[in-house]
């Protein structure tokens, strides 16, 4: 702020310019708390008037004195604070009871329904539950194991994964039955 008003005091000072162009300059660079404010508004706010005053009254070589500014104070300095607000958002957003407790329900409900859709493909004959010949068919695909791997659980065998999830007074899965097992098996240090 002090170089451009010093640059620009003997152009303001100077009678030989027009009174209009010289007020123009004054107004963005004439003192320094001017020039201050005028950094600031080219920083972080509309950059143009003051760049405009420059390019049109004292000279257009002041255009890539504004240009260099804007790319690289104004930029980096935007691009900083932007930073810093995202951050902080993301801190308060991960530590808020009611934003966790909606990403913990929008994740059962998810965890649900892909169950409750891997239930319908291994019930075979539409009874409403799957016996361990039916899970055994539906695991020997290897779409259906990599799938259950993105879910986060490892099936290595089967027979062992329908012990399980299988009803204790049955030889059966339930849906609700395979919705809560496998959310209760899943996870990084889990595999069957």
């Amino acid at each position: 702020a002090v170089v451009l008003q010093t640059a620009l005091a003997d152009y303001v000072l100077d009678d030989a310019y027009p009174v209009a162009s010289r007020s123009e300059v004054y107004k963005f660079y004439g003192t320094f708390t001017r020039a201050l404010l005028t950094m600031f508004e080219i920083t972080l706010g509309n950059w143009m008037p003051p760049c405009r005053a420059l390019v049109e009254n004292v000279g257009e070589w002041w255009m890539i004195f504004s240009l260099m500014h804007k790319v690289i104070v104004g930029f980096s300095t935007v691009s900083v604070i932007t930073g810093v607000f995202i951050q902080e958002t993301f801190k308060v957003a991960s530590t808020d009871d009611r934003i966790m407790k909606r990403h913990r329900e929008r994740a059962n409900k998810t965890h649900s329904k892909k169950m409750r859709r891997l239930f319908a493909a291994a019930d075979q004959d539409g009874d409403g539950l799957v016996n361990e010949e039916d899970l055994v068919l539906l695991l020997t695909n290897n779409s259906v194991r990599t799938w259950l791997s993105a879910m986060e659980l490892e099936v290595g065998d089967t027979h062992t994964l329908f012990r399980m999830l299988k009803e204790r007074d049955g030889d059966f899965i339930t849906p609700k039955g395979l919705v809560e097992g496998v959310a209760q098996l899943k996870g990084a240090a889990r595999s069957i």
